[in-house]
């Protein structure tokens, strides 16, 4: 099978960003060698690649980065909890001076506002996971 140029555009992406396999760094480097005609072409096209990829990014800012996800992930999970919390409490039951009570025949009123922050508190929580991407 004969490698083309097509070919080789194909594995540069990979092969800029030291993904590829041995074999694939190889066929790369060794077409280069037979085809210095394409080196030109090939060395503008790995260098957009490799500005795009690598960008400017410092380990400081990819550490804040992965910092700043971890605080809005604990967050998302918090704000999962009390909507697990609030959703539940108004099926509550409080056994006092032996007798069995229910939120709901009891304290109505109460029943409602713990379900109207339990519905806020979802919304919330599916909100943020859409911004997140992962819906």
């Amino acid at each position: 099978m004969k490698v083309t140029a097509d070919v080789i555009n194909d594995l540069l992406p990979l092969y800029t960003s030291g993904e590829c396999s041995g074999d694939t760094r190889l066929l790369v480097e060794e077409f280069m060698k037979a085809n210095p005609g394409m080196r030109p072409a090939t060395d503008a096209i790995e260098e957009s690649l490799s500005s795009s990829i690598h960008g400017h990014l410092t380990l400081n800012d990819e550490l804040k980065s992965l910092k700043a996800t971890r605080r809005r992930l604990k967050i998302r999970s918090s704000v999962m909890g009390l909507a697990i919390f609030f959703s539940i409490a108004p099926f509550s039951f409080i056994y006092t001076q032996g007798k069995l009570y229910s939120l709901i025949s009891e304290s109505p009123i109460s029943a409602i506002v713990y379900g109207s922050l339990g519905v806020i508190c979802w919304g919330i929580y599916f909100m943020m996971k859409r911004r997140s991407g992962n819906i």
